[in-house]
């Protein structure tokens, strides 16, 4: 390490040539003047990127570069090193190899990092160069829920080894609420999966339970991700502590229970929705995590753009009638609805809301949580805002005759109306309301659009790439034949997107527009075929498909998530 007493960052940078002298003089400059890391004033000053400044002291210094995102950590090296010292001095350890243990260092030239490393551990130092980003996202990995884990396991075991009996009570999962709230290993463990869940995007976290461990699942960008495997021991334990933060029944394993809490992790205010539903390995936990920074707004960034946004606009234009947006569970239904209403807001509007739950507190519109406790139900509650001199009405879901009912009648009366379905397209919400009893009349004269939608994975933009489409794709964008020369995009995978290609999600929509020729076949009970096809000749509508093909063609998607996303027409 002898090099290390010789050279500073700075030096290191312009010997390799990554900065002049000139910027280092500025950079050094304004490290003095803010008071932080010469490696931080280059990154935020855009002179170099994470990767560049590893990448030259790994070239200059002769110590190899690891890319974090792909190479396997040994959780054995990580037990040689505890959690203060790896983030004091943002290093992580990778492997041991031959009696000597290998760390990821942002800062190799820091001998006195590696000299403790080497007392505490008895252990050789082999030092390695990883960006900062990746460090951290590794201590939080592997220290957070990893660390957190075996904290709780080892808890457990001392439990069992005071109280023989409070043994059976775990298992029975009815662990004593004094030990669930308090600042406990179980407590920490979920606080650290729900920050890693936070961290990596999650939608949802999903704690499964098998025959010999537990799952733990995310899924990020509509697709479900492993993040760990806590030993079957602590299952018992981790479902009653998120239980009994959701005010369910600890006690009750043999019925599914619905619950839910806030919690502040860092700077975010985040809520959850809690599902259980008992399986034959023990009960099965869904959260869903409602976080109010990521609520997009713009209906147009969301996806919906081109024909499909000006019918939508012209749609959410008109006085009354009701507007259905349709779609499995985890669409974005929601989404879009508070889009609209977001839209539709004003200070000469009246917007009142009926949901199960509140998913989002929308300023400025009067939001009603269902609650049957309270005789709040869907109709009950409709029919109370119907008395509140409402301007537009939504409603979270029409799931039965009554809601249906009522909503038409508000329609019909002066209102506008917004609510969801669960339909597979948008002629099919249709058939969907006629099932539920609504009058082929009723629904001709208040029905004015229906829009469905489903989320589809967008590129990477970091890593994405132009490619030559193979035959099949051909065939997938271009059905009618009549082919065109395309390149099409994917993601290369990396750091950013987690190697998958992909980041974020945006919608692929269909929008139908009721006008005179619909409404006919509508009052004679049209089938929805009858219907897409009537709404693709006579007013062109785009369907799922079709929107999906445009966004794959436009480069912003892939044929791979078109054909996970839609089906072909």
């Amino acid at each position: 390490m002898a090099i290390g007493d010789k050279l500073r960052l700075g030096d290191v940078l312009v010997k390799a040539g990554a900065i002049t002298a000139d910027e280092l003089g500025k950079a050094l400059k304004a490290q003095q003047q803010y008071n932080i890391p010469l490696g931080k004033v280059l990154i935020k000053s855009k002179l170099l990127t994470e990767e560049a400044l590893a990448l030259s002291l790994s070239e200059q210094l002769n110590y190899p570069y690891l890319d974090l995102q792909v190479v396997k950590i040994d959780q054995e090296s990580i037990r040689k090193v505890n959690e203060n010292m790896a983030r004091m001095h943002k290093l992580v350890p990778v492997y041991i190899k031959d009696g000597k243990l290998g760390v990821a260092m942002v800062d190799p030239l820091n001998i006195f990092a590696v000299d403790e490393v080497t007392i505490k551990t008895g252990m050789d130092v082999e030092v390695n160069i990883a960006t900062e980003t990746d460090v951290l996202h590794a201590i939080q990995e592997h220290y957070g829920v990893a660390a957190s884990i075996q904290a709780a396991v080892q808890s457990l075991s001392a439990l069992d080894e005071k109280k023989e009996g409070e043994k059976a009570v775990l298992e029975e999962g009815a662990l004593p609420t004094a030990e669930l709230v308090a600042d406990t290993p179980v407590a920490n463990l979920v606080k650290m999966i729900l920050t890693q869940a936070l961290d990596d995007g999650a939608s949802d976290i999903h704690i499964e339970p098998g025959e010999t461990l537990t799952q733990i699942r995310y899924r990020i960008d509509g697709v479900l991700f492993e993040a760990a495997r806590p030993p079957k021991s602590l299952e018992s334990a981790l479902i009653s502590r998120i239980k009994v933060m959701a005010n369910m029944d600890i006690a009750e394993t043999r019925a599914p229970q619905d619950g839910g809490f806030g919690v502040q992790l860092g700077n975010k205010k985040i809520e959850l929705r809690v599902s259980t539903c008992p399986t034959v390995y023990g009960e099965n936990m869904v959260l869903r995590i409602l976080d109010k920074s990521n609520l997009r707004v713009d209906l147009e960034k969301s996806g919906l753009t081109g024909a499909n946004h000006e019918k939508v606009e012209k749609l959410l234009g008109k006085p009354y009638g009701v507007i259905l947006v349709t779609g499995p569970t985890g669409s974005g239904k929601t989404t879009t609805l508070y889009g609209a209403l977001q839209k539709l807001n004003t200070p000469t509007k009246n917007i009142k809301t009926i949901e199960d739950p509140v998913e989002y507190r929308l300023p400025g519109i009067r939001q009603t949580q269902v609650n049957p406790k309270a005789n709040i139900t869907f109709v009950t509650g409709l029919r109370s805002l119907m008395r509140q001199d409402p301007d537009i009405i939504m409603v979270g879901e029409i799931r039965d005759n009554d809601t249906a009912e009522i909503a038409v009648q508000a329609a019909l009366t002066g209102h506008l109306v917004l609510s969801t379905l669960h339909t597979n397209d948008a002629p099919g919400a249709i058939a969907r309301l006629t099932d539920l009893g609504v009058a082929p009349f009723l629904l001709a004269s208040s029905i004015i659009g229906v829009v469905a939608q489903r989320l589809i994975r967008t590129i990477c933009v970091n890593c994405k790439a132009p490619y030559t489409p193979t035959e099949e794709e051909l065939n997938e964008l271009f059905p009618k034949g009549n082919r065109e020369p395309v390149a099409l995009m994917k993601g290369k995978g990396c750091k950013q997107c987690k190697r998958s290609g992909y980041s974020g999600r945006m919608g692929v929509f269909e929008v139908l527009v009721i006008g005179d020729d619909l409404r006919d076949l509508i009052l004679k009970g049209a089938a929805p075929m009858e219907i897409r096809d009537s709404a693709i000749d006579e007013q062109g509508m785009i369907t799922l498909r079709q929107d999906g093909i445009n966004k794959v063609l436009a480069g912003l998607t892939t044929v791979e998530e078109l054909n996970r996303v839609t089906f072909a027409d």
